[in-house]
Parts: structure tokens; sequence; C-alpha cells
């Protein structure tokens, strides 16, 4: 798997599962108070919206030349942590739009502490994949910063 491949089926992994969720809210948002659903779709995109950051700031940082394409398990254990921490937000987001009697306020505090608490499977990952090659960790030294500056009034 390349680099770019890892990269976008991340990012397609985090886009659909927040859109998904979006989605499946929307579709009971009839039923609920306008602020609870507001106050679902605020949490959704605050969730997702440090892992999106990363992602897409790491797709537009990337530096013009090729990168290096990461060892084959190292991108599938990528995906794979991102697939389940995604689950473990969706299990409980389709199951609060299948219930019968749900509160979205348990439904936000689930969301808050999984998603919080969680998040230590995916951000070693993102970091890796999207930090790499774009350009913003190497310092720049030009081979005449090493070289000492002569003073004019010293004497020899």
């Amino acid at each position: 798997m390349t680099m770019n491949q890892a990269r976008f089926g991340l990012l397609g992994i985090f886009v659909l599962c927040l859109v998904a969720q979006l989605a499946a809210f929307f579709s009971v948002g009839y039923k609920m108070w306008p602020e609870d659903l507001q106050s679902l779709v605020v949490k959704m995109v605050t969730i997702y919206s440090i892992h999106l950051t990363v992602i897409l700031g790491g797709i537009f940082a990337q530096a013009g030349g090729p990168l290096d394409d990461p060892p084959a398990p190292l991108a599938w254990t990528a995906i794979a942590v991102a697939l389940l921490w995604n689950a473990l937000l969706i299990w409980r987001s389709i199951s609060f739009v299948k219930a019968t009697a749900d509160s979205t306020s348990e439904l936000i505090k689930y969301l808050d502490g999984v998603s919080s608490s969680s998040s230590f499977l995916v951000t070693g990952a993102l970091a890796f994949f999207f930090t790499k090659g774009a350009g913003v960790a190497k310092p720049r030294v030009s081979s005449s910063s090493f070289e000492p500056k002569k003073n004019a009034s010293a004497s020899p």
C-alpha cells in the first residue's frame, strides 16, 4: 500500500463515518427537539474536527516530492485502529437512532467519554501518516550557517 493510498483510506474512513452518523441523526431529527439535534451535530463535528484537521492539514501540506511507502503491516494497522475507533462511536449512534426510548444527553455523554478516552487508538497513526513528508518538521539549515563569522575589527 502506498503512502497516499493509506492517507486517503484514512480520510475516507473518518469522513464516511462522520457523514453516516450525521445522516442517521438527521433521519430521526423530526422526532426530537431542534436543540437536541443541534447538540448532536455540534458534538459530532467537534469530535471529528481534530482528526480531520490533522488529516487534511497533512494532505495539503504535503511536500512536492514522492513520499516513502509505509510498511504494509503498519498501514493496515492504522486502518484497523481507525475503523475500531469509529466503530466505538458509530454503534452507539446507530443504537440511539434505532431505540424507542433513549436520551440525547446520554448519547452525548457516551460520545464525550468514549471519543476522548479512546483517541489514543488513532492519534499516533494520524501523526505518523500525516506529518511524514509534510515538509514542516525539517528545518532548513544552510551550510554557511556553520561557518564561524569573521570579525573585521579583530586583530591577528
